[in-house]
């Protein structure tokens, strides 16, 4: 905003252009001094300053334009200035005048007027007069001082009407003074300028109406330096100019709009542009023209926005309400259109917004294809996978979504049907809830595949098969954080390569903790989620299994497990690390341990080569540097261990299998930014100098 800062007894402000660039209080000065008419009243004795009374503006800023004025007012009492003697003999030119004093003066003047006097004027042909001495009335001590610092008139020097009414203003810009009169004597060395000068009252107080998303703390800041202090308009208006960035910097559509300061008492008023309605346009899909009614029931996309009526409109919160429904898969795109409601004022804003939503195909069929790493046990390289689905993300045009997938690989195939409602009920909380039904088939080779000497066993392989079924419910806690909650059931069995169930593998380890064909159990689920700027990440989650019926064949047993990454840039180098750890305690089959080694644990290593435990810690580092557009290089070193745990696993597969328990591996690879997302081929060398490719989808191990 731009202010006009005056120092009249009664302080106005002028405030227009409320998000335009702030200007500073000299900036006024310059155009204060161009609206301002000098007239010399033709009096012997004194020369007054008459400012021409500022034009009173209005206007509303919401109306058509942000830059429009929202309110400007000022009209208070003259700049008053006298000059005695020969300053206002020189003004208006009345040197031929017979002089009331004493001769010296007249005939000074006469020397000046006299064309033989051309060193006693200015550039523009202006007689100078000898200053002999400078006095300050009215006040000591510092404002004495700060009056003395404004002034340029030095004694013993010759200066003409104009510089010195230019000095008077020097004075009146230091912001203490509500008055600055100036009187002459003549002495016998020249002429003596007295200043007289009336300082500003000391501040009391400051009241602050109107401001309704304005904080206190930010007021108290802005004033509390001046509180008890004579009032210097200099800071005053700036620390209003405070208020009004502080508003700027955040979208707010708010501004002061004036200040009367009133028996040392500042009474500042605030205008905060309040939201009247919410309107909703939607375009067909395809193009054509707005309509009031779309494909998503209204208050489905309403809820979704901070911006309600009856608050202040805040540009910030309105981006993030575009993209909170930008993220609901309904709209290619969104716009707020905010526009002057019936009723707005300069001291009482408000707007309508209208939010227009061009509206997209929200369902249908896809197909595409992944990368298996767990089928690769025996292998480097990952085993492909088909993939097959439909989604509807605005089911029953409420913004749920139903998603039904089948995936097909040699070794892995899944089932799933999920329905998730992003918003139950409306709840103030915004929980959402997401139920699915899943069938899986893995395979087992991570954790019972054949040991490196056993030549016949290479080619047998076991799968695991799921039934599972479940509900979830998630919450956002604070910015960046989440948490979830769930219940699921599960029913799990071992397959041979003929498609029968196993109940010991080919060491004669049982497979299922109960020794039967299937193991159950009811699973609880407490997770919590932080994702931060750019890569920071946190996960730490906490599962039971109930014991339903009390007999083995429902387990009952605890895991804990904890996940976190973060990445740093180092110029153009990006270093990145990783850590995760775990923990079960209770009833564990060789199927619910943990796998260690692989693609996303320890490259270098085949997927859970290095073991299978209770417990587990990894850890990752890994420096990337931009090689040519879209693609990166990178140098890794990963480590990993199941801290001795795996003998506690039922059958102990890691055990059998002569695993080495720990590991570490270090190599090198290459990061594809692509349309399927970021590609990742690894080359790594374990600890036991063995060598391997890793591939696969993700920006990191």
């Amino acid at each position: 905003a731009n202010y006009a800062t005056v120092p009249w007894q009664t302080l106005q402000i002028i405030v227009s252009k409320p998000f335009s660039s702030l200007a500073s209080l000299a900036g006024f000065a310059n155009g204060l001094g161009k609206r301002t008419r000098k007239q010399i009243l033709n009096t012997p004795s004194i020369v007054s300053l008459r400012p021409w009374s500022l034009p009173t503006l209005a206007g509303n800023v919401f109306a058509h334009h942000p830059e429009n004025i929202l309110r400007n007012s000022c009209s208070q009492e003259t700049v008053r200035s006298s000059l005695h003697g020969c300053f206002a003999a020189i003004s208006t030119g009345a040197l031929g005048n017979e002089p009331k004093t004493d001769g010296s003066v007249q005939n000074r003047a006469n020397s000046l007027a006299s064309p033989e006097a051309e060193d006693s004027k200015d550039e523009d042909g202006n007689a100078r007069v000898l200053i002999s001495e400078v006095e300050i009335q009215g006040v000591d001590g510092q404002l004495r001082e700060k009056a003395l610092d404004a002034l340029t008139v030095k004694p013993n020097f010759a200066y003409t009407l104009k510089e010195v009414k230019q000095d008077v203003q020097r004075v009146f810009a230091t912001g203490y003074f509500s008055d600055v009169e100036t009187d002459t004597e003549d002495t016998r060395d020249g002429i003596k300028l007295i200043v007289n000068v009336t300082a500003n009252e000391p501040l009391a107080g400051v009241v602050v109406t109107g401001a309704n998303a304005l904080p206190a703390s930010v007021i108290t800041e802005a004033f509390a330096p001046q509180h008890g202090k004579v009032l210097n308009y200099g800071k005053f208006s700036n620390a209003v100019l405070g208020l009004n960035q502080w508003y700027e910097d955040r979208g707010i559509f708010g501004q002061v709009i004036d200040v009367d300061v009133q028996d040392r008492v500042a009474n500042v008023k605030v205008a905060e542009a309040v939201v009247g309605k919410v309107n909703l346009r939607f375009v067909p899909i395809g193009g054509g023209e707005p309509q009031p009614h779309g494909n998503t029931h209204p208050e489905v996309i309403l809820r979704q926005l901070q911006t309600r009526p009856g608050r202040v409109y805040n540009l910030e919160e309105a981006k993030r309400d575009i993209e909170a429904v930008y993220a609901m898969g309904i709209a290619d795109d969104v716009t707020i259109l905010p526009q002057a409601a019936d009723g707005s004022s300069s001291e009482a804003p408000k707007v309508d917004l209208t939010l227009t939503i061009l509206q997209r195909k929200t369902g249908g069929l896809s197909a595409g294809g992944g990368f298996s790493a767990q089928g690769a046990a025996e292998g480097g390289l990952p085993h492909v996978i088909g993939s097959f689905a439909y989604s509807q993300r605005n089911f029953l045009n409420r913004n749920q979504k139903v998603n039904a997938a089948v995936e097909i690989g040699k070794s892995d195939s899944m089932f799933r049907l999920s329905h998730t409602d992003p918003w139950v009920g409306g709840d103030p909380r915004r929980t959402s809830r997401t139920c699915s039904i899943m069938n899986t088939r893995n395979s087992g080779n991570v954790i019972y595949g054949a040991a490196p000497d056993d030549v016949e066993g290479a080619g047998a392989g076991l799968s695991i098969e799921r039934l599972c079924g479940g509900v979830e419910y998630q919450q956002p806690l604070a910015v960046g954080w989440s948490g979830t909650a769930g219940l699921s059931y599960q029913r799990t069995h071992c397959l041979n390569e003929r498609r029968e169930i196993e109940t010991v593998d080919r060491y004669g380890s049982p497979l299922t903790f109960s020794g039967k064909a299937h193991d159950h159990m009811l699973l609880g689920l407490l997770r919590l989620a932080f994702s931060g700027r750019g890569d920071t990440q946190l996960m730490a989650s906490a599962e039971q299994a109930l014991p339903v019926r009390g007999d083995a064949q429902w387990l009952s047993f605890t895991r804990l497990r904890l996940r976190a990454e973060n990445a740093v840039m180092m110029g153009p180098c990006r270093l990145s690390a990783r850590g995760s750890a775990g923990v079960i305690t209770g009833d564990l089959p060789g199927y619910e341990a943990f796998p260690i080694g692989g693609s996303s644990s320890v490259r270098g290593y085949s997927e859970g080569a290095i073991g299978t435990g209770r417990s587990f810690v990894e850890g990752a580092m890994e420096l990337s540097v931009p090689l040519v557009q879209m693609l990166d290089g990178a140098v890794f070193m990963d480590y990993g261990s199941d801290l001795r745990s795996g003998p506690l696993v039922l059958g102990d597969p890691a055990g059998a299998r002569q695993k080495p328990g720990s590991g570490w591996g270090i190599g090198v690879g290459v990061r594809l930014d692509s349309p399927l997302g970021p590609l990742r081929l690894d080359y790594a060398m374990n600890d036991h100098k063995q060598r391997r490719f890793h591939l696969g989808i993700g920006s990191g191990g």
